[in-house]
């Protein structure tokens, strides 16, 4: 067993709050116990073998990252600096740039230097907090690209050095670059690959319902086939334009709708209702200069969660600490809601029940921060961990 013992403020996420002068004893990949120091089970006590001291710091449950384009290749540096300099998302994309030019970047890599690449940049999350990432395809744009792509997520999964991976089936990301193209043929043969995706390992399936992306039909076409083939669905969803993502959404009763920066009062209130959980990405909602409907989300009772959106062109952050402090500041949630939506809220994102809180029989993913109170996220904008564990073994200090 291991103890982590002298912590400060010991963030649960759950009813019990934060617990000062804490500690938590881990039996193998589980929390055994936690609670005040010196209230530990004698028993517990006798088999610790690993202990260690948190300084009096601030412990939280492993942060979730519940939105992520990890796999690709190329840079789209030229773009970011035309959108900085005023260019639209649709602008961009009529000028080569977008989703089709990394496409056309990652088509062009071996999928071994993918693979590399990838499993390089998903260590990062680690530095962030993050212990769990969820990880899309959606940059190959064709049938085996997109499931080599999901092999690939689920492979890195198993490695224990990494976050653990929640594998999403994105073909349905945008129209392939490919000349013959056209969105609503690509849609139906996306359909027919979902069997494969799932036994490929992914366990949800996405679309890209927007605005010059997937309509509404095309994407109930792909999530449809998503759930007969046992995938969780999950929608990008009015993010560009309000088009009807979030009411479709809630009518298949989608685990997440992503973005929402043009969803509405009325929209807030079907997630609500359907049980869909809210994924924002506060990083996003800056690139794009519009900002999802949080107080209509809040008083419906929708569920929010974070996430980084880390793409190759509109977000670079893998630091889920920092997104928490996007969160605060420009959500304006409060330290304590934006940390649950980086925990608890991204664990529901992705129908997980067995982490995103500290409580006896959850993962022992845990991060010691560099901090003795939760306020610390506010305030440095991308605060850093001086440990994390990753099912009760550390994998970064």
């Amino acid at each position: 067993m291991r103890r982590l013992r002298n912590i400060g403020r010991l963030f649960t996420g759950t009813a019990a709050g934060v617990i000062e002068e804490a500690a938590v004893i881990c039996d193998g990949e589980k929390i055994a116990w936690c609670g005040k120091h010196g209230e530990e089970p004698h028993e517990m006590l006798e088999a610790v073998v690993e202990d260690d001291d948190c300084g009096g710091g601030l412990v939280t449950a492993g942060l979730i990252d519940a939105h992520t384009h990890p796999v690709y290749a190329g840079d789209r540096m030229a773009e970011v600096a035309m959108r900085s300099a005023g260019a639209s998302y649709a602008e961009v994309a009529k000028a080569g740039g977008g989703i089709r030019a990394t496409v056309r970047a990652t088509r062009a890599e071996t999928f071994s230097a993918l693979e590399q690449s990838t499993a390089r940049r998903l260590w990062a999350w680690l530095e962030g907090g993050a212990t769990t990432v969820e990880a899309k395809t959606g940059y190959h744009l064709d049938r085996e690209g997109e499931l080599e792509t999901t092999r690939m997520l689920t492979r890195l999964g198993q490695r224990k050095d990494l976050p653990r991976i929640e594998v999403t089936f994105l073909a349905a990301h945008a129209l392939p670059p490919d000349r013959w193209a056209r969105l609503g043929t690509y849609a139906t043969e996306v359909a027919g690959w979902c069997a494969e995706a799932h036994l490929a390992g992914a366990r949800f399936c996405d679309v890209f319902c927007d605005r010059g992306y997937f309509t509404v039909a095309q994407s109930r076409r792909v999530l449809k086939a998503a759930i007969e083939a046992k995938l969780i669905p999950r929608i990008h969803a009015d993010e560009l334009a309000r088009t009807g993502g979030s009411r479709l959404a809630a009518e298949l009763h989608a685990v997440s709708a992503d973005h929402l920066l043009r969803a509405n009062r009325g929209d807030a209130i079907a997630l609500a209702r359907a049980g869909v959980v809210a994924t924002l990405a506060p990083g996003t909602a800056i690139s794009i200069g519009k900002l999802p409907p949080i107080k209509e989300l809040s008083e419906a009772g929708a569920v929010i969660a974070l996430a980084s959106d880390h793409n190759a062109g509109t977000s670079g952050i893998t630091s889920m600490s920092l997104v928490v402090a996007l969160a605060v500041g420009v959500f304006k949630l409060s330290a304590e809601r934006a940390l649950l939506a980086a925990t608890l809220g991204g664990a529901l994102s992705l129908s997980r029940s067995d982490r995103g809180v500290i409580a006896p029989a959850k993962l022992a993913d845990l991060v010691l921060w560099e901090a003795e109170h939760e306020g610390a996220f506010a305030w440095a904008y991308g605060l850093k961990p001086r440990r994390v564990w990753r099912g009760g073994s550390q994998v970064f200090a």
